[in-house]
Formats: structure tokens, sequence, C-alpha cells
């Protein structure tokens, strides 16, 4: 009884420890500073990429990534040429019987005012 316990214990560690999340160190673009390049600001933007966990850790659907989390929020404003002041957080937000694991990605973005 004991063992089956342990296992059993262990291969909840083992499950719960799984992230499958694909964080980024990058920014394809981003600048401090973007007055010198005359692009216009259009506005502040957020962007997310988000996966849920069945029962916890059954995952569903494509990976959470920052890459996702970028594009999602350079399409708020149809011409979007870069973010600026980027900043990128995760959130977990758990539910019975799920969990929903979020990249989310904030900036100011910037492009050209052309239609």
């Amino acid at each position: 009884m004991k063992l089956k316990f342990s296992v059993l214990l262990a291969s909840c560690l083992v499950l719960l420890g799984c992230n499958t999340a694909k964080h980024g160190s990058f920014i394809d673009k981003t600048f401090s500073s973007v007055s010198s390049n005359g692009l216009l600001w259009l506005g502040k933007v957020n962007g997310y990429s988000c996966q849920t966990n069945i029962l916890y850790v059954f995952p569903k659907g494509e990976a959470a990534s920052t890459s996702n989390a970028i594009e999602d929020a350079k399409r708020q404003y149809p011409h979007t040429v870069l973010l600026a002041n980027v900043a990128i957080d995760d959130r977990v937000e758990i539910g019975f019987g799920y969990s929903v694991q979020c990249i989310v990605v904030t900036g100011s973005a910037y492009g050209s005012a052309s239609h």
C-alpha cells in the first residue's frame, strides 16, 4: 500500500512539473524611443497566448508562446510596424478541474498612418 501511494505521488509530481509554455527572451522589433523613426503612436496594446490544461495536467491546444502573444498584440492595429516599451508576463488561472496558462504582452504600438 505504501509503495502504491509513493508511486502515485511521484507520478503526480512529475506531471505537475511539466510546463508546455514557450517563453521567449526576444522581441523581434522593439525600441524604447521611436520618435526619430517617423512612426506614429497607434495606442496601447495587449496580446495573449493561452493554453488550457484539463484536470490541471493534460494540455489542450497549442502551447502558450511569447511569439503568438506578440503577434496578437500587433494585430490590434492594422498598420503596426513595431512594439515599444514591451512587458511580458505570464498568468495562471485555476478553475475546478482545469487551469489556463497565458503569456501576456503589453506595450505601445507604432506604425504608419497609411490605410
